[in-house]
């Protein structure tokens, strides 16, 4: 939405109208609009709280001081400084344009009361400690000036700024805009719950400690003609899960998923028969596992929303498919895989052995 900032142009005025001229095109040039008192002084109480009201609506002070430090109030204060005063109590962002040399102005541009001179002279010091000044030499410059330190205050300290009526949002807009932000912000807890929850509508598939029977055959002995056997092993969707998911941390083809499961699916099958009395002390070995039963496990992990497809780009001559962890299949892995710390776990020291 495109702002305009209102910019009080603070003066004194019988010896800058042609420069106050300037600096108001310059303002209205680059379509922001200019506020100033200098036709009416704070000359009491109820003028000089306009002149407040005025600043307050402001967005930038723009300060000029040429040579002379203007009318005061009854207390000896120039209105002019009075004016910069308030402005920098009110936090108002302050552009100084300094006449470069006051001394070289002509007589009717300058004070020719010496009280008055010293107090110009004062006043400038302080805005010339409190800011780093522009100054100026002519109107043309002071107009350029204004400009260019105007744009760099804008960037700098962007304001409130003004916008038209029409270009404010409605109640009926607001109000949408609030119910958009709300259902946005539940659809952001939605998502992140889903990060650590079983997705909905897979209350009835098989899954966590539910078993699955796999069927293979495995050869035992050491010669090649060594005896085949039938078998079948139950193993856990959480176990199996557990054993391939680190493979899908980033991605893994699914030739290579299919080897995991395989290797997998072996270690268990020598765990679960090593110890059986007919096989005691032979090799077991060369064991086929069902591609149908390993597409079975692939199919419910995706069906639990633990793996999907990845998107990732990569050659076109690339014809196989890769598979990476969903958000909560991430999650389920790290709570099945990550190292726990129990009560009688104790840091083994370095270079110690442990009996078996």
């Amino acid at each position: 939405m495109e702002k305009r900032y209102q910019v009080f142009i603070s003066s004194t005025f019988r010896d800058l109208v042609q420069e106050r001229q300037e600096v108001l095109k310059a303002v209205l040039e680059i379509d922001h609009m200019p506020a100033g008192m200098e036709l009416f002084p704070a000359s009491d109480d109820a003028a000089w709280q306009l002149i407040k009201e005025v600043i307050d609506g402001s967005d930038y002070y723009v300060v000029i001081i040429g040579g002379r430090y203007g009318s005061m109030d009854e207390t000896g204060i120039g209105y002019t400084e009075r004016e910069y005063d308030y402005a920098i109590s009110q936090r108002t962002p302050v552009i100084p344009l300094l006449y470069k040399n006051p001394d070289n102005l002509p007589r009717e541009k300058t004070e020719t009361d010496t009280e008055s001179w010293e107090k110009l002279k004062r006043f400038r010091k302080r805005v010339e400690g409190k800011h780093t000044c522009v100054y100026w030499t002519n109107a043309d410059d002071l107009k350029a000036k204004v400009i260019v330190g105007l744009t760099s205050a804008i960037k700098r300290r962007p304001a409130i700024g003004w916008v038209r009526a029409d270009k404010v949002p409605t109640e009926s807009t607001v109000t949408e805009i609030l119910m958009l932000r709300n259902r946005i912000a539940e659809l952001e807890r939605s998502a992140e719950a889903d990060k650590t929850h079983p997705p909905e509508g897979t209350d009835d598939l098989m899954q966590g400690e539910d078993e699955f029977k796999l069927h293979f055959e495995f050869s035992a002995g050491r010669r090649y003609d060594s005896p085949r056997f039938d078998a079948h092993l139950s193993l856990t969707w959480n176990d199996m899960f557990g054993a391939v998911a680190p493979r899908m941390i980033n991605e893994c083809s699914e030739d290579d998923l299919h080897t995991t499961f395989s290797d997998y699916f072996a270690q268990r099958a020598k765990e679960a028969f090593g110890d059986d009395e007919d096989l005691k002390g032979e090799e077991l070995a060369s064991f086929r596992f069902r591609d149908d039963e390993i597409e079975t496990c692939l199919v419910q992990f995706r069906a639990l929303r633990l793996i999907d497809q990845s998107l990732r780009a990569r050659s076109v001559k690339d014809s196989n498919t890769y598979w990476t962890l969903t958000p909560y299949g991430d999650y389920l892995m790290n709570q099945l895989r990550a190292l726990r710390r129990t009560s009688t776990d104790r840091p083994a020291t370095k270079g110690q052995a442990a009996p078996k």
